[in-house]
């Protein structure tokens, strides 16, 4: 629920507060400039918004709006008592890095997140890092480089290698104090929600784990930033129900990924998941949230990352997640998904590809995008 209100009304705030914590929600406040800011209630509002009335007469309410959409904590458009509809403003999402520098995805600014499939090897992970670092300061982006690293592996088979777990984080952890880089990794235990978001500065919840609601309810309680990756399975609006358990605990700081699905088009050799760029413009139309795309385990194949990248760039994603190699030399030794790492002299060609494709593109299609949609 919104709540447009006067500024200056402090004793407005806190009633709204109160009423708020009373059905165990959150309250986000909105500061604009001018006359009127805005007060979004996090969580399960049912109740609260059954005192619409009461919210409407305190002083300096300007107007209130309810969400159509099921997805009530993250839709694009909510509608107010007269059935106006008012589309809510984009979500930027900050992560702090330990280099006094934010990464603000939804921003309009692509957001690079880099690193190896796994820490296997401290000199590896350090090697990536310091490679990332590098070409953030070399084109100008250091405060759009992240890195990404998956600890903890979910994999098909039980006799595969499933990551080093909370060594491997401890390998993420040197990276960033050497880098000053924030890092995300996947976490796949409710239990272990603590344990990894006291180190990570943003938790990942991967396809496998799209829907395990427990899992998403922990990582929303923990209040981290998030990425969540959308199930190779799901229908687009399974993905948007997923991020509403998180944002229904009180932690907006969504970011959606986009990583492809499973059809009966992905078993010819040619691709890992079959990429749907569409989901991309959709997720933008339909939530306020940001939404990234990972070209890795879309193609399975690091010689078609580059294309994915830039296709993604097309559809105005707001940032990728990469899986990178130091060494050609190294693949041969990587324990999983080998194939599907782009070496990090190549990816600094994709990070000049894309820097090119938002000053030169970028702005005319968001401009036929707005048009299209008056």
């Amino acid at each position: 629920m919104i709540i447009e209100f006067e500024n200056g009304r402090q004793s407005t705030v806190d009633q709204i507060r109160d009423l708020a914590a009373r059905f165990g929600l959150a309250i986000e406040i909105t500061q604009r400039i001018g006359v009127y800011s805005t007060i979004h209630v996090i969580g399960d509002t049912r109740e609260f918004a059954a005192r619409e009335g009461y919210l409407r007469d305190l002083p300096g309410v300007r107007a209130t709006w309810r969400v159509t959409s099921d997805f009530k904590n993250i839709a694009r458009v909510v509608s107010g008592a007269d059935g106006i509809a008012l589309r809510r403003p984009r979500r930027v999402v900050e992560v702090p890095g330990l280099d006094g520098l934010a990464r603000r995805f939804g921003s309009g600014q692509h957001i690079f997140i880099v690193g190896p499939d796994s820490p296997q090897t401290l000199e590896q992970t350090l090697a990536i890092a310091r490679a990332a670092r590098a070409i953030g300061e070399r084109y100008g982006v250091t405060d759009r480089m992240m890195l990404r690293g998956g600890a903890f592996k979910p994999r098909t088979r039980p006799t595969d290698w499933r990551g080093l777990g909370m060594k491997g984080i401890a390998m993420l952890d040197r990276a960033r104090e050497e880098t000053g880089l924030p890092y995300v990794t996947e976490v796949m235990d409710l239990n272990l929600v603590p344990e990894v978001g006291e180190h990570a500065d943003m938790l990942q919840i991967g396809t496998r784990n799209a829907q395990n609601f427990d899992l998403l309810e922990a990582v929303g309680r923990f209040g981290k930033p998030v990425i969540l990756k959308r199930g190779f399975g799901n229908e687009v609006t399974e993905w948007f129900h997923a991020a509403e358990y998180i944002a229904n605990q009180g932690d907006l700081d969504i970011v959606l990924c986009e990583r492809g699905v499973k059809t009966l088009f992905t078993k010819g050799g040619y691709c890992r998941n079959q990429p749907d760029l569409n989901a991309i413009t959709y997720a933008r139309r339909q939530t306020i949230l940001p939404i990234i795309f990972d070209p890795s385990h879309v193609t399975g194949d690091h010689r078609l990352v580059p294309e994915n990248v830039m296709a993604a760039c097309a559809h105005l994603v707001d940032g990728t997640i990469t899986e990178t190699l130091h060494d050609e030399a190294f693949r041969k030794e990587q324990l999983c998904d080998a194939g599907q790492a782009l070496l990090m002299d190549h990816y600094a060609m994709v990070v000049e590809a894309v820097l090119a494709f938002e000053h030169h593109v970028a702005p005319r299609l968001l401009a036929m995008q707005e048009a299209l949609e008056r």
